[in-house]
């Protein structure tokens, strides 16, 4: 599967949820000149945004909401995913 080439930045994680390898998309940040040109501002972004999710997922499910704190598990550990190759 092809990743996007557009808007990496935004959203890396859910591409990762999507069914893109967390490879493909690290290579797709490494790459795209929008995120290419400041590689350590796209992975502070990334982190803020994983770690947003890693909080929020441990927090009690909201009324009406059963599946929200899975799916931010979820990109949570694709986001962790990420910066691991990211800082490795």
């Amino acid at each position: 599967m092809d990743p996007p080439a557009s808007t990496p930045s935004l959203s890396p994680p859910q591409l990762v949820l999507a069914g893109h390898t967390p490879q493909d998309i690290a290579r797709l940040l490494d790459d795209h000149p929008a995120t290419a040109t400041d590689p350590l501002a796209s992975t502070a972004f990334l982190t803020a945004l994983t770690g947003h999710w890693h909080r929020n997922a441990r927090q009690p499910a909201p009324p009406g909401a059963p599946g929200l704190r899975a799916y931010q598990h979820r990109a949570a550990t694709a986001g962790i995913a990420l910066l691991a190759l990211r800082v490795s």
